[in-house]
């Protein structure tokens, strides 16, 4: 009897709406993930000559791969689907968001100040990842990408 109530409660908890809903982020933490993936691909230019050529070039290209995955995959037809579709509605959110990254960047700017990776930057990057569903060969380079920002994180340029 013990056993089928715990497969019971697990086929509930798999079928569990709120499941269903931390696998489908928002639009604004999908906003939010690509201006932080954005600003620490950006950011990285400023200090590059502070680490290896090659750890600066796997870090660049998992952020680019997740930074476009971002972009294409989810916050675009998210967008569209908001609002059925009309693109020029979508057009001016999205407008909004990236004025709304400035301010992010701003933010950001202002706290690390240091020309160096801080893991709190790979931290936030890898709870991001938790929230989509990413194909395999952008997850490969993301996480290529994250191991690499620890592991500048950690020298001391």
């Amino acid at each position: 009897m013990s056993v089928l109530k715990h497969l019971f409660f697990l086929v509930s908890l798999l079928c569990s709406p709120s499941w269903l809903l931390a696998a489908n982020p928002s639009i604004n933490e999908l906003n939010s993930c690509f201006a932080l993936v954005d600003f620490v691909d950006s950011k990285l230019d400023e200090f590059a000559g502070n680490y290896a050529k090659e750890d600066v070039l796997a870090v660049h290209a998992g952020l680019s791969a997740y930074g476009g995955f971002l972009q294409n995959d989810m916050i675009k037809p998210k967008l569209l689907n908001m609002y059925g579709g009309n693109e020029a509605q979508a057009k001016l959110m999205q407008a909004l968001f990236d004025r709304q990254k400035a301010s992010f960047y701003k933010t950001l700017n202002g706290r690390y100040t240091e020309k160096k990776l801080f893991t709190e930057y790979a931290a936030g990057i890898n709870d991001c990842r938790a929230n989509v569903s990413i194909p395999p060969a952008i997850a490969k380079t993301l996480n290529t990408a994250i191991n690499t920002m620890i592991k500048m994180a950690r020298q001391r340029p």
